[in-house]
């Protein structure tokens, strides 16, 4: 009986990276930049139990997703997952999630996911080596050993793929922290931080994650305008200081 899987996640390098691992064991894996998109289709032409998806989204949040797929599907099979932590608050709400339908995983590496996202579909798991770079790295701003999980999973290609994403996205997320920051909305800069994250993570990114990180628990607490502001332009400036370390590493490729 083939498996297949569906996976939403509003981030497009999570989305390229999850697709491809989810892809080592499922049949067919089908991808969604929103849960919009994904009950459209839903609505339209039927769906399968089986789902993936990020905690934090726009619009509707995994936690509210889990719950209307398991009204749609009496079998369903949900994992949520979340790249960083949750709140005491978030952790509270998803205790009343049905865990024999729905598995939360947080904070993970690629390998974790590897591990949960078989167990909990296919009922066993596959040990998935991460190899270690052969070569003493010189980056700065980006973990080789990342590189090295990501050529693994896919080649080179697939690395200067999640890369050139990952690059692709800063316009439109520097100006969605500025508009967030221009209107008072703590929840939107909260989210595009814990984005940032999830994507900083998925391709080494490790000074960006840090900052963003900073940046997603001073939102969660809604410290001073200023604050926020600074942290912000310190993401700018070592994304302007990380380019020509990305641009040496895709030349590489």
């Amino acid at each position: 009986m083939s498996l297949e899987i569906w996976l939403v996640n509003d981030d497009p390098t999570q989305l390229l990276v999850q697709k491809r691992l989810l892809g080592r064991f499922a049949d067919k894996v089908w991808e969604f930049s929103s849960p919009r998109r994904l009950l459209h289709h839903a609505r339209k032409h039927g769906s399968c139990p089986n789902l993936v998806s990020d905690f934090h989204m726009p619009g509707m949040t995994g936690l509210e997703l889990a719950r209307l797929w398991c009204e749609l599907h009496v079998d369903a099979r949900v994992l949520l997952v979340s790249a960083s932590n949750l709140s005491v608050d978030e952790e509270r709400e998803a205790l009343f999630l049905p865990n024999t339908h729905v598995k939360l995983l947080s904070s993970f590496r690629l390998s974790e996911l590897m591990r949960a996202a078989r167990e909990w579909f296919v009922g066993d798991f596959e040990e998935w080596d991460e190899p270690e770079p052969t070569t003493a790295s010189s980056l700065r701003y980006f973990d080789a050993s990342v590189h090295s999980k990501l050529v693994t999973l896919g080649g080179n290609l697939f690395l200067r793929k999640a890369l050139e994403r990952f690059a692709d996205r800063w316009p439109s997320r520097l100006q969605n922290f500025r508009e967030a920051l221009r209107g008072s909305d703590f929840s939107g800069i909260y989210r595009e931080a814990h984005s940032l994250k999830g994507s900083c993570g998925i391709v080494g990114a490790d000074p960006l994650l840090k900052l963003a990180d900073q940046l997603e628990a001073a939102a969660r607490r809604e410290e001073p305008p200023e604050i926020l502001d600074e942290l912000v332009n310190l993401i700018e400036e070592t994304w302007k200081s990380s380019e020509d370390e990305l641009d040496q590493v895709l030349k590489g490729l």
